[in-house]
């Protein structure tokens, strides 16, 4: 929404700015990331504290700055991209750390105090941002949405996760590398998608403009909306999975894949036949007049969206298996040929090339990642299963 509220108020060449700004700093809130909240959330048998999990993000948090600083001077970006670029990885920073807490609620079940958080700032950032972006130009905005997006940070989501009762906050640091080894397969796919989706952008700056960029951005947000809509849900089924693998249920959890997959093909093909009805005066709607000559992104993005959201599926199913090196073997293999076809396709097919590279990529993650799903519940291992 932030792409839209920019493309409305300060134009295309702003929005594009932000969206080379987002993706380039998504690398490194991977690396602070670092892959841990699956692991966190998958974690059912309590092997690490929790005060160990926040230790680890504030160490990786450090890790990723320092890596960010010396990526700047490397980039090539202009001035103004470049303090685009620091005021957004603030706010990942605070985002990513601010995430820990959320998956300590989530263990307790929480879902009401994580909704009610995510609720306040995203609401509150939003509106902070909208007005700031009106009455200064978006660096000044992006550092107003760290300053709303902290109090919250600090007032709800650090007491709400620490005044439990379970919650247990000492911090053994010879564990520190225990989370961090296993989780490093997670945060190299994660770094590997955004270095992939960096790069699509990239190329089409560098090529054409950064103002066809703020373009194909705007509508390119809309790859997110299933993705985004499901991702709570699939959060929450990651430490079912686990259990269910745990049990050698192995004939649920084929069916829970069938089942999620018949419903991420349906849900794409339904996106992609009515926005024959819709697409235009949707467009249109959001972004203004201006937008309408690059409709013809609309159809491929939603595509893709729907390929990235299988592919969310199946990652969430191999996380909750633990299978981390097949992870990271479908997550190079995808990002490789995003890379390696993306500027051919860009020359060939305007900026479309851009969306084409990642279908393509998206497919070659979800053959792999179901090939290893299938073969890890084959079913001679369904003999051990309980279901009911």
């Amino acid at each position: 929404m932030l792409t839209v509220v920019i493309l409305r108020v300060k134009g295309a060449e702003d929005a594009g700015t932000y969206s080379l700004a987002y993706t380039f700093t998504n690398i490194f809130a991977a690396v602070a990331a670092f892959g841990m909240g699956n692991y966190q959330i998958s974690d059912v048998m309590g092997r690490h504290t929790d005060g160990t999990y926040i230790a680890a993000r504030a160490c990786t948090s450090a890790a990723a700055l320092v890596c960010f600083t010396v990526a700047l001077f490397f980039t090539g970006f202009s001035r103004g991209t470049l303090v685009c670029c620091a005021a957004l990885m603030l706010y990942r920073l605070l985002e990513g750390l601010a995430g820990v807490y959320l998956c300590v609620l989530q263990k307790f079940e929480d879902y009401k105090t994580i909704s009610v958080s995510y609720c306040i700032k995203g609401g509150g950032t939003f509106l902070t941002f909208c007005a700031a972006l009106y009455f200064f130009e978006l660096p000044q905005a992006i550092l107003a949405m760290s300053a709303a997006f902290l109090p919250v940070f600090l007032m709800f989501d650090i007491p709400r996760a620490v005044r439990r009762a379970g919650f247990t906050a000492k911090v053994v640091t010879r564990d520190i590398v225990n989370i961090l080894f296993p989780a490093f397969v997670l945060a190299l796919q994660s770094l590997l998608y955004f270095c992939m989706t960096f790069f699509t952008r990239y190329v089409i700056e560098k090529i054409y403009s950064t103002k066809e960029l703020g373009y194909f951005s705007s509508i390119t947000l809309i790859m997110l909306a299933l993705p985004l809509l499901t991702g709570p849900a699939l959060s929450v089924l990651i430490p079912g999975f686990s259990g269910l693998y745990a049990q050698k249920r192995y004939a649920v959890i084929r069916r829970m894949t069938f089942r999620a997959a018949v419903s991420v093909t349906a849900a794409t093909a339904a996106l992609c036949a009515t926005s024959i009805l819709w697409g235009r005066f949707a467009l249109r709607l959001l972004f203004g007049e201006e937008i309408l000559p690059y409709s013809f992104l609309l159809m491929p993005t939603l595509l893709a969206s729907g390929f990235l959201l299988g592919c969310g599926v199946l990652t969430g199913i191999l996380t909750a298996m633990r299978k981390h090196g097949s992870l990271l073997l479908a997550g190079a293999a995808a990002a490789l040929a995003a890379i390696l076809c993306c500027q051919a396709l860009v020359s060939r097919f305007y900026i479309a090339g851009a969306i084409y590279s990642l279908i393509i990529a998206y497919t070659v993650q979800g053959v792999i990642t179901l090939a290893v799903i299938i073969r890890n519940i084959k079913d001679v291992s369904a003999v051990t299963d309980n279901e009911t």
